[in-house]
C-alpha cells in the first residue's frame, strides 16, 4: 500500500517517528499482554506470540520504509516474517488499535508523571531544608508589591512547599486518572475473547481497569487533566520565580555564576537567566490546557484514538517543560545564595512594624482598635513629612503622638519581638516553624515512599513481561521456546 508524499510527510513519517523513538517498548509491553491474555484461556499460539514478542523486541523497530504504516503494522509484519502467519494472527484475536494505542498512551503518560512527581518531590524536599536552614533569616514579606509585615525567609519558603504541596496532589490525581488500563476494550464493544482485563492491567503494572469498555477507547480527560494539574503547577512556581528574580534584582538572591550568564556588551552584568528559562518553561505548561482542550472539544464519543498521536506530542512537550523547570528550579535554590542583609533592608525604617504597635496599643488597653489605628497612621504622615522614619521614633515621640511613652512600645518595632509573638498554627515564630517542618517532612517521607512503591510496582510488573512473559501464566523458562507447543 502507497500513500500520497504529503501524508506520508505530515501523518505517517511523524506520528511512526515519535512512537519508535518514545513508545516502541509500551507496545510490546502492550501486545505482550494481550498475547497472555488469549494464552490464558487456552490458546496455544497466543503463548508462542508472547514468547516470540518477548525475542523479537530485542532488536530495534526499524524506521518508516513508506510501506507499513505504523509501529503497530511493524511489529505485527516482523513477528509474522520471523515467527510464521500462526503466531501472529493469534495475537490478531480481538485486538483493536483503539485500545492498545489507548494503553501505550496511558502507559507513557504514567511513566512521565512519575517523573515530574519525583522531580516535584525533590524541589520541595529542598525548600524545606533552606526553610530549615533560614528559621531565622528575616525577611521583609511585601503584599501589593509594598513592604507589609517582617516574616523569616524560612517561614516564605516553607510556605511555597505548602502551596506545591497541593499541586503535586493534583498531579497525583491526574496521575491516578491515568493510571488505568483500557487493553480488553477491542474496538468500543469489549473484545470478543473474555480475556482477564484486570490481569492485564495487572501485569502491565497499571492501578486499575478502566471499567467501560466504550469510555476506555474514547476517554481523553485523562490527558486535559494531566495538562490542567501542569498549568496549575506552572502557577505557583511563577510566583516562587517572580520573587527569586526580584530578590535578585535587588542583590538579595545571588545567582550562581554557573546558571548565569553575562552580557555582550556590558562587562559588570551578571544575568540571572536561569530563572527566565525557568520562567519560559512555566509558560509553556500554561499553555498546555488550551491544546488539549480544543484536541477534546466536540470529538465525537469514540474518536479520541484518531488524533491520539497529536495527543502525545503537545503532552511529551509539556512533560519537558515541567521536568526542565522544575530541576532548573531546584538547581538554582541549590547553587545560589539568599543575602540576608538586602532580604531585610525593608525592616530598617521599622514603617513595617506600625501593624504590630496598634496591636500593641489594643492589647495593652491604652487604646481602642478604633483610636488606636488612626493615631498611629497619622503619627507616619507627620514622620514621613519631617523626612524621618519609625526607626527613629523615641519614647517622647510616642507619648507625644500616641499618649503613652512607654518603653514597651519601642519594644513592638523589633522585628524578632514580632515574628516571636506569632505562634499559631503555621505561623512565624520560631515554635511554629519547627512544629510546620515536622509535619511537612513526615508528610514529604510518606508521599516519597508511596511514589518509591507506584515505581517499583510498575518496574517489576514490566521487567517479567518484557523477560519471562510465560512465567506470568505459571510457566517455567524452558517451556516458552515455540518449538516446544509445537513438540
Amino acid at each position: 500500500m502507497r500513500w500520497h508524499n504529503l501524508y506520508r510527510r505530515w501523518v505517517l513519517q511523524r506520528h511512526f517517528r515519535f512512537a519508535k523513538e518514545h513508545l516502541g517498548d509500551h507496545f510490546f509491553d502492550a501486545l505482550t499482554a494481550y498475547a497472555l491474555g488469549l494464552g490464558k484461556l487456552g490458546i496455544v499460539e497466543a503463548k508462542e506470540a508472547a514468547w516470540a514478542l518477548s525475542q523479537l523486541r530485542k532488536d530495534p523497530i526499524p524506521g518508516f520504509s513508506g510501506q507499513l504504516e505504523d509501529v503497530f503494522f511493524t511489529i505485527d509484519f516482523y513477528l509474522r516474517e520471523r515467527f510464521g502467519s500462526e503466531v501472529a494472527s493469534a495475537l490478531r484475536r480481538g485486538l483493536s488499535r483503539n485500545d492498545l494505542d489507548l494503553t501505550v498512551f496511558r502507559a507513557y503518560a504514567c511513566e512521565r508523571l512519575l517523573r515530574v512527581l519525583t522531580s516535584l518531590s525533590d524541589l520541595r524536599r529542598e525548600l524545606l531544608g533552606l526553610g530549615q536552614n533560614h528559621r531565622q533569616t528575616l525577611l521583609t514579606a511585601y503584599t501589593h508589591h509594598r513592604p507589609a509585615q517582617p516574616t523569616t525567609l524560612g517561614h516564605y519558603l516553607t510556605g511555597v512547599e505548602n502551596l506545591l504541596s497541593r499541586d503535586y496532589q493534583r498531579l497525583r490525581s491526574a496521575f491516578q486518572t491515568t493510571d488505568k488500563c483500557p487493553l480488553g476494550a477491542s474496538t468500543l464493544a469489549g473484545s470478543p475473547y473474555p480475556v482477564d482485563r484486570k490481569a492485564l492491567a495487572q501485569w502491565l503494572g497499571f492501578g486499575g481497569t478502566l471499567e467501560h469498555t466504550y469510555d476506555a477507547i474514547a476517554a481523553g480527560d485523562w490527558a486535559l487533566e494531566i495538562a490542567y494539574a501542569l498549568a496549575g503547577m506552572a502557577t505557583s512556581l511563577s510566583r516562587l520565580v517572580a520573587d527569586l528574580l526580584f530578590w535578585a534584582e535587588q542583590g538579595g538572591f545571588l545567582v550562581a555564576e554557573k546558571i548565569s550568564q553575562g552580557s555582550s556588551i556590558m562587562p559588570q552584568k551578571v544575568n540571572p537567566v536561569v530563572l527566565e528559562h525557568v520562567r519560559g518553561f512555566l509558560a509553556e505548561l500554561m499553555g498546555g490546557p488550551t491544546t488539549l482542550g480544543h484536541l477534546n472539544y466536540s470529538t465525537p464519543f469514540g474518536d479520541v484514538n484518531d488524533h491520539g498521536p497529536g495527543v502525545l506530542e503537545p503532552l511529551y512537550n509539556l512533560f519537558y517543560a515541567a521536568e526542565g523547570a522544575v530541576a532548573l528550579l531546584r538547581v538554582a535554590l541549590q547553587e545560589s545564595r539568599f543575602v540576608p542583609e538586602v532580604l531585610a533592608q525593608g525592616l530598617r525604617d521599622r514603617s513595617v512594624l506600625a501593624s504590630e504597635l496598634v496591636d500593641v496599643l489594643v492589647a495593652g488597653k491604652r487604646l481602642s482598635l478604633a483610636e488606636a489605628y488612626p493615631k498611629v497612621q497619622g503619627m507616619l504622615r507627620e514622620l514621613s513629612s519631617k523626612g524621618r522614619t519609625v526607626a527613629e521614633l523615641g519614647l517622647d515621640d510616642l507619648q507625644s503622638h500616641l499618649g503613652f511613652g512607654d518603653p514597651e512600645l519601642l519594644q513592638a518595632l523589633e522585628p524578632e519581638r514580632f515574628i516571636a509573638r506569632r505562634k499559631v498554627l503555621g505561623g512565624a515564630a520560631p515554635e511554629a516553624q519547627a512544629v510546620y517542618l515536622d509535619y511537612a517532612l513526615n508528610r514529604l517521607k510518606l508521599e516519597r515512599l508511596e511514589l518509591k512503591e507506584l515505581k517499583s510496582r510498575r518496574r517489576k510488573a514490566l521487567r517479567t513481561l518484557a523477560q519471562d512473559p510465560l512465567s506470568l501464566l505459571g510457566e517455567a523458562r524452558s517451556q516458552s521456546p515455540i518449538q516446544s507447543y509445537r513438540a
